[in-house]
């Protein structure tokens, strides 16, 4: 028996879908990103039925160009319920339409260094670093009744001010749950805040990106609100893909490795990285 042929992979972004045509000038800006860097052809989906391609349509044409492995990601934030329930169907329905090829899934981007180092970069546009102290920083984001999907957006509200040197900070959404918004822009004001920066930890253009400007244009009188804008189609978004894209076909870490201090170096502790971390050791 001959070698066996080594399988031809492809990638099937799967996204939630969007309405804004410039979500979707986007998107095929980052494929482009992404397909530099993982060097196989890369598709997007939608999985909104408003949107064209499906998941099983896209995955076709890679199909028929050759690919017998397909990494499929989903193209979300964090694991609400287009994660848990509608990527998965959609994942279902490729391995039934496609019953020879090897489907490798992957997880969702979540709170990515790549995608922290993004949102730094964002501040700092927009935001002097001197001051940052007496600064809200306001993270937000679209919302989800998802309880696990709402904490991770406070996690990434705090990850980000680790980093960013403000010394308050907060979360928001743009719709579905709490805090919204506006409700969290008063309560800074009237605690007596009067600069704050608002980051939305989004991804590509949208309807309820969009809802979280309009709440900063109506920000209390007094509170002067700077506008830090959201991730895009950068190539630091499309970094943060390929890692995701390398643990699905190679496996992934399942401690918290994504952000350990002592192997990425987060400002303020870039001397931890590679330091002994067992038994608690940390620098005096």
């Amino acid at each position: 028996m001959g070698p066996m042929t080594a399988p031809s992979t492809a990638l099937l972004l799967i996204a939630h879908g969007t309405r804004d045509p410039r979500g979707a000038e986007e998107m095929a800006v980052l494929v482009d990103h992404v397909a530099e860097r993982v060097d196989m052809p890369v598709a997007a989906s939608w999985l909104e039925d408003f949107a064209d391609p499906s998941a099983v349509d896209a995955a076709r044409g890679l199909v028929e160009g050759g690919a017998t492995r397909l990494v499929t990601l989903p193209l979300l934030n964090f694991a609400a319920g287009h994660a848990k329930t509608d990527v998965p169907g959609d994942v279902a329905e490729l391995r039934a339409a496609f019953p020879d090829v090897d489907v490798r899934h992957g997880r969702v981007l979540g709170v990515h260094r790549s995608l922290l180092e993004l949102a730094w970069q964002r501040l700092d546009e927009v935001s002097p670093r001197e001051g940052r102290e007496e600064e809200v920083l306001v993270v937000a984001a679209s919302g989800s009744s998802d309880p696990d999907a709402n904490g991770e957006l406070a996690k990434a509200a705090r990850m980000v001010a680790e980093g960013s040197g403000h010394r308050w900070v907060e979360h928001c959404v743009a719709g579905v749950t709490w805090p919204r918004t506006t409700d969290v822009l008063q309560r800074v004001a009237a605690a007596g805040a009067r600069r704050a920066v608002v980051f939305s930890w989004s991804l590509l253009a949208g309807l309820l990106e969009r809802r979280v400007w309009e709440a900063v244009d109506d920000a209390p009188e007094g509170l002067e609100v700077a506008k830090a804008g959201r991730f895009g189609p950068d190539p630091l978004v499309a970094d943060a893909i390929a890692g995701r894209v390398h643990e699905a076909l190679h496996g992934d870490v399942r401690a918290n490795c994504d952000l350990c201090v002592y192997r990425v170096p987060l400002p303020g502790k870039e001397s931890w990285v590679g330091l002994p971390s067992g038994g608690g050791i940390a620098p005096a």
